[in-house]
């Protein structure tokens, strides 16, 4: 029986793919310890996976509701977030991560090591030049590997023709994150490790896979894309065995359609960021709108609700997603896979400018795949953005798609092969 060690930062978006992989594994007849926070031990055990838990240094706090707004916007502010970003979720967590993966490698057979691109600690091993089983990076979040084809990953921008991405990718990491990157060298130095040959979020192609977890055609084309890269298709969840639906679920077999919001899993604790906003804008429409909080309580959004307003902490989107006509979004991996499985056309919001922690590619390259349209995040959402979501009349479900879909305008790089 193969033995496959898993390890996610605790961070819900990224444990939750990890531990559907896992969850597989298992089916398949696989034994499966899965790496990770203490406070998703329940979670992971639930799926059939021994859990092994993460020390206590690697915890990652959430952003803090109502963090206090960048007095500098643009790409001022991206930058310092970015900043932020790579020191607090790649680099300080590393070797406290290291030596939980460098235990749990010691206390059992492992043929495979599968860890999301988030959890560095595994970069010690890799770069040890000893003997290790294999290790596979997964491709929870769009993908960050730097290219000529591209802009450096964050920028918040989609390529265009013309542009030097090779100097604009030197500068970017050699003088913007140039101290990140030196910090990520001190702390392997500490280990007694080498420093990292490639830029900090491109170490995936240090790894002897790199499993995207998507399809090509959702990311934008790389010539200089390493073979190491596999596109496996996105990984959808599966609905808990046991899920309590709210009294107001009946309604989504109405005559109205059923527009979805959603803030995402992690940068949720001012719900003002996104669904508060969206739900005042959609209030007067003739739609039923369904928000989910990703954990904060219903009770942290402004009362009254709407009256076309329902609100549920969760709600499984294998169930949810099939009734829904469209979804606002801010622009999560996960969520916006979810979507596109389900046929439901998306308003990608993105992230306001006053995140602390929002993804450094946010919004989802969702545009890319001329599956959405998308707008600049701002706060408060003005109500003049209603339109954009709100599915015309019709019996069929996907009916608003003519809508709001944008003219589709196939991207190709700068340079040919």
């Amino acid at each position: 029986m193969p033995n496959y060690l898993l390890a996610a930062a605790p961070v819900p978006g990224h444990v939750a793919p990890m531990t559907q992989i896992g969850k597989d594994l298992v089916r398949r007849g696989h034994r499966v310890r899965m790496l990770s926070g203490e406070e998703f031990t329940e979670t992971i055990r639930a799926a059939g996976i021994d859990p092994v838990a993460l020390a206590p240094e690697c915890h990652i706090a959430p952003p803090a509701a109502k963090a206090h707004r960048a007095r500098v916007t643009g790409p001022v502010d991206r930058w310092r977030r970015g900043r932020t970003e790579l020191r607090e979720l790649f680099v300080e967590p590393m070797a406290a991560q290291h030596r939980s993966l460098h235990r749990a490698l010691r206390t059992g057979p492992v043929d495979a090591v599968l860890v999301d691109v988030a959890f560095t600690g595994v970069l010690p091993t890799l770069l040890a030049g000893a003997p290790r089983p294999p290790v596979l990076a997964c491709g929870v979040v769009p993908l960050m590997l730097s290219s000529v084809d591209t802009p450096p990953f964050g920028m918040g921008r989609p390529p265009t023709r013309r542009r030097d991405y090779p100097a604009m990718g030197w500068v970017v990491h050699r003088l913007l994150f140039g101290p990140t990157q030196a910090l990520a060298d001190r702390q392997l130095r500490a280990l007694g490790r080498p420093r990292l040959p490639v830029f900090l979020i491109d170490w995936p192609k240090l790894a002897d896979r790199l499993l995207q977890l998507t399809v090509p055609s959702f990311e934008y084309p790389r010539r200089d894309l390493p073979p190491t890269v596999t596109f496996a298709g996105p990984v959808l969840p599966e609905p808990p065995p046991k899920t309590a639906l709210p009294a107001s679920w009946p309604e989504l077999a109405g005559s109205r359609p059923v527009i979805h919001v959603a803030q995402g899993t992690w940068d949720n604790t001012d719900l003002d960021r996104l669904i508060g906003p969206a739900l005042h804008a959609l209030a007067t429409e003739d739609a039923l709108v369904v928000a989910t909080t990703g954990g904060p309580p219903a009770g942290e959004l402004p009362a009254p609700l709407p009256a076309n307003t329902r609100v549920a902490e969760f709600l499984p989107y294998q169930w949810l997603l099939p009734q829904v006509d469209v979804m606002v979004t801010n622009g999560g991996y996960g969520g916006v896979q979810c979507a596109l499985a389900h046929g439901v056309p998306l308003v990608v919001a993105g992230v306001p400018p006053t995140s602390r922690r929002s993804p450094p590619a946010s919004p989802t390259p969702a545009p890319a795949s001329t599956c959405a349209p998308a707008r600049r995040p701002s706060t408060p959402w003005p109500p003049r953005y209603a339109p954009c979501c709100t599915p015309p009349p019709t019996g069929n479900r996907r009916g608003a798609w003519p809508a709001i879909s944008p003219q589709a305008v196939p991207w190709t790089p700068s340079r040919t092969p």
